[in-house]
């Protein structure tokens, strides 16, 4: 708490103005009764006490170190975004970058590293195209072992194979977006959309994130056209990962009769593959086993579209609140030592008297006996 109330005062202005927060609205949050507190702590003119310094890092979506180092503030990673949020962006990017922060903090206190490193593609902005989306789509798919059904390894590959921090958030507008920082790569997704369209979002975000280093953000922000191409790209990029050609083919043909498919094969398919039947239907003209007018008139039928309705899950898988491997390298660091019950309560947005209650939750119980050790030849 030696830090000069000035310098404290500027950092907390710096870090509220990055979520376009007004004096007054972090003065509501805080309970304050007037803005003008808010103008007297960014101007060093009142102390903080203790629980407000905690709020207020909260409240900011940074960590507690952060707002009291005395170091010059680090650039905020740039988060690139398939569909931007149109309201409160600067909130959902800097609690998503804190998010990645605290996650490789555990990874580093649990022994919880991976030892992959996530790749990255030499690509050209000259050479950029189709061709290349369904290349870089062949070369990932086999690099990460995805198999015959992509999707249903990809997240599971991403997390546990290279470390890649994966948030959900519920939001209202928006899609998916991904960053690289210090904590590496990363990717937020829309908890709102259906499973299909997300795993189609982290086939898309997997794109970005491979040619990161080819097209950095400062070049992407320059360049729009180039930004808009490489969407274009990205999509194709997510279809052929998804979507393999050459088991699909076979999947295809297995279905046909008398040189007709059923609706409900087609539909099944897309069940198969975790994707939507409208992302399917594109693939298989892509892969002209359908031609463009029978795939528009399949999209227009009723019929199609009341049947693969008929034929979805009632209720959507939902990803819990904090994945699975942050709570589990959370609660490794809390067992060996590294990490207090209080800190674990609170990286789990979690009381210490719902701790227990939280951690079973994820199949974790609180006992003796885990730091049980065996000698090894």
């Amino acid at each position: 708490m030696d830090l000069p109330n000035r310098s404290l005062g500027d950092r907390i202005k710096t870090f509220r103005k990055r979520l376009n927060l007004t004096q007054k609205d972090l003065a509501i949050q805080m309970g304050f009764n007037s803005p003008e507190t808010v103008s007297q702590i960014e101007r060093g003119d009142r102390e903080l006490k203790a629980w407000e310094l905690v709020q207020l890092a909260r409240l900011l979506s940074i960590n507690l170190n952060d707002l009291l180092s005395i170091e010059s503030l680090k650039e905020k990673p740039v988060v690139l975004w398939r569909e931007s949020p149109e309201t409160d962006r600067g909130i959902k990017e800097s609690k998503f970058i804190k998010y990645c922060e605290d996650y490789a903090m555990l990874e580093a206190l649990s022994g919880g590293r991976t030892d992959e490193q996530f790749p990255q593609k030499k690509v050209s902005a000259d050479d950029v195209s189709y061709e290349t989306a369904r290349r870089l789509a062949s070369e990932i798919r086999r690099e990460f072992n995805l198999g015959d059904r992509p999707a249903r390894e990809l997240i599971k590959i991403l997390e546990e194979g290279f470390g890649v921090k994966i948030w959900y958030f519920k939001m209202e507008e928006g899609s998916a977006a991904s960053t690289i920082g210090p904590f590496g790569p990363a990717i937020l997704m829309n908890l709102n959309e259906a499973p299909w369209r997300r795993n189609y979002n982290f086939a898309h975000e997997i794109f970005h994130l491979i040619t990161w280093n080819s097209f950095p953000p400062s070049l992407l922000e320059k360049e729009r056209d180039l930004w808009e191409k490489l969407e274009k790209i990205a999509n194709v990029f997510a279809s052929c990962l998804l979507l393999p050609s050459d088991v699909v083919t076979v999947e295809f043909e297995k279905n046909i009769d008398k040189n007709s498919i059923a609706y409900i094969d087609l539909i099944g398919m897309a069940r198969q593959f975790d994707v939507s039947t409208e992302a399917l239907l594109f693939r298989l003209l892509n892969l002209k086993l359908l031609d463009k007018n029978t795939v528009d008139n399949i999209l227009k039928d009723q019929l199609f579209r009341e049947i693969d309705r008929s034929t979805m899950a009632p209720i959507w898988w939902q990803p819990p609140e904090f994945p699975e491997r942050f709570v589990r390298l959370a609660f490794i660091a809390y067992k060996k030592g590294k990490l207090s019950k209080a800190k674990l309560a609170e990286m789990l947005d979690t009381s210490l008297i719902d701790l227990p209650k939280t951690l079973q939750e994820y199949g974790h119980k609180d006992r003796e006996g885990y730091d049980a050790e065996v000698r090894v030849a």
